[in-house]
């Protein structure tokens, strides 16, 4: 057995000829005995896509995907392989696999074997294309620019991805709530982002329905931060819209009067009550339909103490904070379902992008008052022995929630 670091760099070497073959080359699966980096595992996916201009490289950690062309795709790979221990390796091609195993001892372990199936590399590639999102339907360079989620080159950035995700997730549930209220009809459609903090989602839904579906978005975003509002005003200057398609308005939520009825009120990962600002803002104009991601819940935690025949859960403080959030997000479903919409919990994207994925969709349905639905909800606030904001605020327009 030859020494390690020679092995090491041996089986580096032919592990990058198979990967870099682009004729040949399948996928590979790295594994480490470290973490790769901050919130990632320790399992590297590598594979050839097709993108604008040929093959890019791609690499996946969790839930995570970079695509990167040869040369850059060759100095990434270099610095992780002899960066981080390497546990495994396996490299499959068009005709041949290589497995590598480096033990506790440092010893690197090849083998090698000839493929008896039948693997087309441009198949393979043509079958896993990027994902089909939202912002990839029509030319979104220039948003994405000014938005900040991509660079310069139109590339989204590695900190934005996140975002990217979220984004096109919500486009995609606001599109399915267009064919459902057929709001096409409807010349122009009046958007509000309530909460909107600095507009990656306004400016996006804006765009993307406008240009896939061809109708007349009229947007108005609400927030506290007057600097971040200006910094939303400037920003529509560069899309050539003026106030008459598109206004951000610096304003506590409780205070804002609409000049026109809203269609769709929406709301992604506006902080604690301020989802609920959203909500009741939504349910006082009569909107359509409520779409709100909520984030940080953290009002309806103090009211559960941790006394009770429920004492055995509230004593634990991570299993209060984590019934808190659940109970929170029912408690707001239900309220709407009080006022006369049909509301749903789901998730909006996977866990591994965001804690935060739960979405609570509401489309208005029926007069307000159902008396199941009240029932529904009194039980449940009589069995947690607490009252959540969203009744407070309410309280006005629907007394039988406190």
């Amino acid at each position: 057995m030859q020494d390690f670091q020679q092995d090491k760099d041996t089986a580096a070497r032919e592990i990058k000829r198979m990967i870099f073959d682009v004729q040949s080359f399948i996928s590979a699966v790295f594994k480490f005995k470290e973490p790769l980096g901050p919130g990632t595992n320790s399992e590297l996916k590598l594979r050839i896509v097709e993108v604008k201009g040929g093959e890019a490289w791609q690499f996946t950690r969790a839930s995570e995907s970079e695509n990167l062309q040869r040369g850059e795709a060759m100095k990434k790979l270099s610095e992780i392989i002899h960066g981080v221990p390497l546990s495994e390796a396996h490299v499959m091609t068009a005709d041949r696999d290589l497995h590598c195993r480096v033990t506790k001892k440092g010893r690197v372990l090849l083998s090698r074997s000839k493929s008896n199936l039948n693997r087309d590399p441009v198949a393979s590639r043509a079958h896993n294309r990027e994902k089909d999102y939202p912002l990839t339907r029509f030319d979104s360079a220039k948003l994405l620019v000014v938005i900040g989620l991509a660079d310069t080159q139109g590339d989204v950035k590695p900190t934005m991805r996140a975002k990217y995700r979220q984004v096109n997730e919500f486009l995609r549930i606001i599109d399915a709530t267009l064919d459902d209220l057929k709001l096409e009809a409807i010349k122009p459609i009046e958007l509000f982002d309530v909460g909107c903090g600095k507009s990656y989602l306004s400016f996006s839904a804006k765009a993307y329905l406008e240009a896939t579906r061809g109708v007349e978005i009229k947007l108005t975003g609400i927030g506290r931060s007057e600097k971040i509002i200006q910094s939303c005003r400037r920003m529509t200057g560069s899309f050539g819209w003026d106030d008459s398609v598109a206004k951000f308005i610096a304003s506590d939520i409780a205070a804002f009067k609409p000049a026109a009825e809203p269609d769709i009120v929406m709301s992604l990962h506006a902080c604690d009550t301020a989802t609920d600002e959203a909500m009741a803002f939504g349910v006082e104009h009569s909107a359509r339909a409520i779409l709100c991601a909520p984030c940080c819940q953290h009002e309806l935690q103090s009211q559960l103490g941790t006394t009770g025949r429920n004492r055995a859960v509230l004593r634990n403080g991570i299993l209060r904070e984590r019934l808190a959030d659940i109970l929170t997000d029912a408690f707001r479903a239900q309220i709407l379902r009080v006022m006369g919409y049909r509301a749903y919990v789901v998730e909006f994207i996977e866990p591994e992008a965001t804690a935060r994925n739960i979405m609570i969709r509401a489309v208005r349905a029926s007069r307000a008052g159902s008396e199941t639905a009240i029932a529904e909800y009194l039980d449940l606030r009589d069995e947690w022995v607490c009252t959540p904001y969203l009744a407070n605020r309410l309280s006005g327009i629907c007394p039988e929630l406190i």
